[in-house]
C-alpha cells in the first residue's frame, strides 16, 4: 500500500530517478495494527441503493466516476468504459478500448476522456461513443484530465501538465515542473477557476496558468524541503487543491495544509499536515485526512485548528467526499463513516463492501464507494 514506508536501506540504493508505490510485503506483518472500531451513535441510517462490479485492480483509486447528463460515467483498468444510470445503477452502455487504461473518465462538453497506461489520452463522443482523437503525452496519466470548453487539461507521472485543444487533440502548451529523485506513484488533478488552470506538482509546489495561452501566473511552494535523506524530503502533492473563501488550499506528503491567496500569488497561512488527499471544506470548515488516517480541521473564518480525530488511525481512510453538510470517508475495511464536521465525531456507520474503500464521490442525492476490486456501491443516507 502507499502508505507504508520502504525500508530506508533501500533507498541507498537509488541513485536515478524513481517511482515508489509505497506497498507491504505478505511476508511481513505490521508492527502496529489498525485501530478497532468502536461503537457509536448512529444518528444517520446508511441504506445500499445498488451495487455493480466492474473489472481490474483499483489499486491506487485512479479510476473514480464522473457524471454527464444524469449519467454515471466508469472506466475500469481492462479498457472498459460504462455509462450508468447514476439513480439506478442501470447500463446504458458499454465500449472496450482494447487498451489497458491508467485512470478513470473525465466527462463534460460533449466528450468523456480517458487515459492509458501508454501515455495516450483519449476523447470519446459522449453521444456516438466513438473515438474522436487520441494523443500520447509522454508519461502514464494517474488521474482524471480536466476538461472545459477548448482544453483537456492533464498530468503526465513525469511531471507534465498537458493542454490539448478539445477538438483535435493537437498540443497547445505545457509545462514540466522539476522531478525529484524520488516520488509517489500518483498524481493530482489539476483545476480551472475563472480561466486559471491550478496544479500541484511532485516537487510539493502549486502552479497557476493562463488556460488558453498555458502562460506562467506564478508558483509557491506548499512545504518546503527540511530533511537530510531522499525519504526525508518526499513531498509528492498528489491531489487536487481547493478553492474556499477566496484561498485556494492544498496539501502533500509529508508537508502542510497551505493557503494561498489568489490576487498575492503567495501562500498566507500554512499547518502542518501529511495527506494524499484533498483537503475537504464544508459547513465553514476545511478538513485534512491525513496519511496515517487521523484527521485535523480548521476554522474557515480566521483558520484557527477546531479538532483533530484519531479514532481512525492507520485503517488507510480514503478520501473524504461532503454529502448533506456531512464528511463521508471509508476505510480498509469496507465501512464507511458518517462524521459530523462542526464535532469530529462519527454520527453514522455501515460496512458497504467486503474490499478497502479507494474513494468516495458524490452527485445529487447519492453517495458512490469504489473500492480495491472496481466494485461501485451507491448509498444514500
Amino acid at each position: 500500500m502507499k502508505k507504508n514506508i520502504f525500508l530506508s536501506i533501500f533507498l541507498l540504493l537509488i541513485s536515478s530517478c524513481s517511482t515508489l508505490a509505497f506497498w507491504s510485503d505478505d511476508s511481513e506483518e505490521d508492527l502496529i495494527e489498525p485501530v478497532s472500531l468502536e461503537s457509536i451513535k448512529d444518528e444517520y441510517s446508511i441504506s445500499v441503493e445498488w451495487k455493480k462490479s466492474f473489472k481490474g485492480e483499483n489499486s491506487l483509486g485512479s479510476f473514480k466516476p464522473s457524471f454527464y447528463s444524469g449519467s454515471m460515467l466508469i472506466a475500469d483498468p481492462e479498457g472498459n468504459v460504462h455509462s450508468a444510470n447514476a439513480v439506478s445503477g442501470k447500463i446504458n452502455w458499454q465500449i472496450n478500448l482494447d487498451r489497458e487504461l491508467s485512470s478513470g473518465v473525465a466527462s463534460g462538453f460533449g466528450k468523456l476522456v480517458v487515459s492509458d497506461i501508454d501515455g495516450f489520452v483519449i476523447a470519446i463522443d459522449s453521444e456516438r461513443q466513438e473515438i474522436l482523437w487520441e494523443k500520447n503525452i509522454g508519461g502514464e496519466i494517474l488521474s482524471n484530465a480536466v476538461i472545459s470548453a477548448s482544453h483537456v487539461i492533464a498530468k503526465n507521472s513525469v511531471g507534465e501538465l498537458v493542454a490539448l485543444d478539445s477538438s483535435s487533440g493537437e498540443k497547445n502548451w505545457s509545462f514540466r515542473s522539476q522531478l525529484p529523485a524520488l516520488t509517489v506513484r500518483g498524481t493530482g488533478e489539476p483545476i480551472i477557476e475563472d480561466g486559471i488552470v491550478f496544479s500541484t506538482f511532485d516537487n510539493g509546489r502549486l502552479a497557476a496558468f493562463q488556460l488558453d495561452t498555458g502562460f506562467f501566473l506564478w508558483d509557491a511552494p506548499i512545504s518546503f524541503l527540511e530533511g537530510s535523506s531522499e525519504l526525508e524530503n518526499l513531498i509528492d502533492a498528489d491531489s487536487a487543491p481547493i478553492l474556499a473563501k477566496q484561498l485556494i488550499f492544498a496539501t502533500n506528503y509529508q508537508g502542510n495544509l497551505t493557503a494561498f491567496d489568489i490576487a498575492q500569488k503567495r501562500p498566507v497561512w500554512n499547518e502542518d499536515a501529511s495527506s494524499f488527499y484533498s483537503p475537504i471544506a464544508v459547513n465553514n470548515m476545511i478538513m485534512v485526512i491525513q496519511d496515517d488516517s487521523s484527521i485535523i480541521s480548521f476554522s474557515l473564518n480566521n483558520l484557527s485548528k477546531s479538532w483533530t480525530s484519531e479514532e481512525y488511525l492507520r485503517r488507510d481512510l480514503s478520501n473524504g467526499a461532503v454529502y448533506k453538510n456531512l464528511l463521508l470517508v471509508g476505510d480498509l475495511e469496507g465501512y464507511v463513516h458518517v462524521i459530523n464536521p462542526l464535532t469530529g465525531i462519527t454520527v453514522g456507520r455501515k460496512k458497504v463492501t467486503g474490499k478497502p474503500i479507494m474513494s468516495i464521490v458524490t452527485f445529487r442525492d447519492l453517495a458512490y464507494v469504489v473500492d480495491q476490486d472496481s466494485n461501485i456501491v451507491a448509498i444514500k443516507l
